[in-house]
């Protein structure tokens, strides 16, 4: 990023810090914003000068030059890089410093929305977390079993409510009622505030660690850190989810990690007859477009439509009906 852009970058950050962005949207745009600053630079183009035809071409330039892992952007990291551009263009207009958002006009990527492949049906759940919560099974070291005591404790968390890693990371105790069973999430995405709701065996778990174990699990360092688990949630997400992979092949599932908890939550409520405005509210979601990717069935479930409700299955039992008793 060249020096022209440096200080127009720092005041940026710092007017989306003001603003309420959370810690997980601040890393995102110190991320992105500076891909957009490559782009100027590699067409020889101001910032000013952007338009319409422009921000579309930065779209293609992302969807050629862009690569991770070896292949390229998917659309839905794409995108994500012309969410950032177009919330850098809303604060150029506020400033002053350009006379439009021409990211708000282009004609982006179509995003398919799909339910992930390692989503665990119930039963496979139900063993997931049983396996999680014999946290003191295996290593003998310390150290090993507070981590995957840890992990029991968010997992039970994480599948009762559906909270993102990053909400339960900023969680603090004095957000939690036991009371009523409710937890208060003070940075949600968007920088929103909303009640969470825990089932009974996630509140006592939550209970058993707040008040019994989480001091004796602390450090100095976790006690600085003053939030309910003691860590930022970029260290957090990490320590977590190499548990959970290393816990889900080990059972001879796909790797499976901590936003898999929140996919399943409103997976299953679904297929147990739960009203998809429920489950909207219960996970946050501030648009029912994103909560209607879990009435997607899967062929399993077709298979077993088919089996049940197909009239020649029906033809089948009257056919055995009609056998048996001419054998008799």
């Amino acid at each position: 990023m060249k020096e022209k852009y440096n200080q127009l970058f720092k005041e940026y950050l710092l007017q989306a810090k003001l603003s309420g962005h959370t810690v997980q949207g601040l890393l995102g745009l110190r991320t992105r914003v500076p891909k957009f600053f490559t782009f100027l630079e590699d067409k020889g183009l101001q910032a000013h000068e952007v338009g319409i035809r422009e921000a579309q071409d930065y779209q293609g330039w992302l969807i050629d030059t862009g690569k991770i892992n070896g292949g390229r952007y998917s659309p839905k990291t794409v995108n994500a890089f012309l969410v950032s551009a177009t919330n850098f263009y809303e604060y150029l207009k506020r400033e002053g410093l350009a006379a439009s958002n021409p990211f708000k006009e282009i004609k982006k990527m179509r995003i398919d929305r799909k339910l992930p492949r390692n989503l665990l049906k119930e039963d496979e759940m139900n063993s997931f977390l049983e396996k999680l919560s014999q946290f003191d099974d295996g290593p003998k070291n310390l150290k090993t079993k507070i981590t995957r005591y840890r992990v029991h404790v968010v997992a039970e968390l994480m599948y009762a409510t559906g909270l993102r890693i990053s909400e339960v990371a900023n969680l603090k105790a004095e957000d939690i009622d036991f009371t009523k069973g409710t937890l208060t999430v003070r940075e949600g995405k968007g920088g929103k505030s909303r009640t969470a709701w825990m089932n009974d065996y996630a509140k006592e778990v939550l209970r058993l660690y707040v008040e019994q174990m989480r001091e004796l699990v602390f450090s100095e360092w976790n006690r600085r850190n003053n939030t309910l688990f003691g860590t930022s949630w970029q260290t957090f997400e990490k320590l977590i989810n190499s548990v959970l992979k290393e816990t889900s092949r080990g059972l001879g599932f796909k790797a499976f990690t901590s936003h898999g908890f929140r996919h399943a939550v409103g997976y299953h409520l679904l297929r147990a007859g739960c009203n998809i405005r429920y489950i909207q509210e219960i996970l946050g979601h501030k648009l029912l477009r994103n909560t209607e990717i879990y009435t997607q069935v899967d062929k399993e479930d077709l298979r077993k439509v088919l089996d049940t409700c197909h009239p020649r299955k029906f033809r089948s039992r009257y056919d055995e009906k009609i056998d048996s008793s001419q054998s008799a």
